[in-house]
């Protein structure tokens, strides 16, 4: 009876973390910060990225959101994190994207 109850147990724990698992998003952007000069605008996103998978398209979903919302910057760096963990917590991103769109 206690074996059945901890593989039952087991079972419902599982479906719950693979249930939270599949309501994240694929990435979360927790900061942005833009400066600005007469002829220049340099942006930096920090981003946590939850599902790994397709990252190459995943970057590219996250720089066209970014200028469509915000229009295109002088310069687009984007700082991907593991989890907002490493980011609060000094954690170094594990990989830098930087777009160079030039002179307006």
């Amino acid at each position: 009876m206690k074996k059945k109850f901890v593989a039952i147990f087991f079972a419902l724990c599982l479906f719950a973390g693979i249930l939270y698992y599949i309501s994240l998003p694929d990435y979360y952007v927790f900061n942005s910060m833009s400066t600005s000069s007469q002829d220049t605008r340099d942006t930096t996103l920090k981003v946590v990225v939850y599902k790994y998978w397709e990252i190459d398209d995943t970057i590219l979903k996250i720089e066209k959101e970014h200028n469509k919302i915000n229009g295109t910057p002088t310069t687009l760096e984007i700082n991907l994190y593991y989890s907002k963990w490493f980011l609060r917590h000094g954690g170094k991103p594990f990989k830098i994207v930087r777009f160079e769109y030039g002179e307006k």
